[in-house]
């Protein structure tokens, strides 16, 4: 029962640096997507912006669509914990604060528009329309800084280690993770996205490797004891 359960978990970690390259297109497409006004310090273009029925539903589509892009990357982070085992577990643990983060983050951003949009609610005064992005923007780029480059740097550490990634990939991980304390610059927070991304394509045109392995151990410790006597 136990190597059959693992097979399957076998089976759904090989799409994880899919998941990963997935993440990257959704998120930044939903960055893109996501409107502001010309002006982000205008409080009467903020009102304006969200008086628009395009803008508002542009904005709840790029909600959906960064939301989309972080659970993605939570299949990607718990596949990279089944190639890594062993103390991959606090690896886990951080990218999963960012991804809850990064969903809190695309929710307030898009709570004003949707509020308009699904529930005709008024839309408030252009400075608090303004303040709600800059707290959806300083949730994402200071807490969800801190929490992704936990995440690559426990990472790196681990795939080193193991193997599992190039250590020019893990390098740059690093490099990576200590900009993440200067995430609310906005730049270096997107080599975050962008490392996921590189890191899945090395797997994807790496293979299974680590994972073949794993399954197979799995499969003949669990011939094995099918096969022991009873007793």
């Amino acid at each position: 029962m136990n190597a059959v359960a693992g097979s399957k978990n076998t089976r759904l970690a090989r799409l994880g640096p899919w998941m990963g390259i997935a993440f990257f297109v959704l998120f930044v497409a939903g960055f893109i997507v996501f409107p502001s006004p010309k002006d982000n310090n205008n409080a009467r273009q903020w009102e304006r912006l969200w008086l628009d029925s395009g803008h508002r539903t542009g904005a709840v589509i790029g909600a959906y669509l960064m939301v989309l892009g972080v659970l993605a990357f939570i299949w990607f982070a718990w596949s990279l914990r089944e190639r890594l085992g062993q103390g991959a577990g606090l690896m886990f643990t951080f990218g999963s604060v960012f991804a809850a983060i990064a969903m809190v983050s695309a929710l307030v951003r898009a709570s004003i528009p949707g509020g308009k949009l699904f529930g005709d609610v008024p839309v408030p005064a252009g400075a608090f329309s303004r303040q709600f992005d800059g707290i959806g923007f300083g949730l994402l780029l200071v807490a969800g800084s801190l929490a992704a480059g936990m995440f690559v740097g426990v990472a790196s550490y681990l795939a080193r280690g193991s193997g599992a990634l190039p250590g020019w990939v893990t390098g740059a991980g690093y490099v990576v993770a200590v900009l993440q304390l200067a995430g609310s610059f906005f730049f270096p927070f997107v080599l975050f996205p962008l490392w996921v991304l590189i890191a899945s394509i090395v797997l994807v045109r790496r293979g299974s490797t680590l994972l073949d392995i794993k399954e197979t151990v799995g499969t003949a410790s669990g011939a094995t004891a099918s096969t022991a006597p009873s007793g």
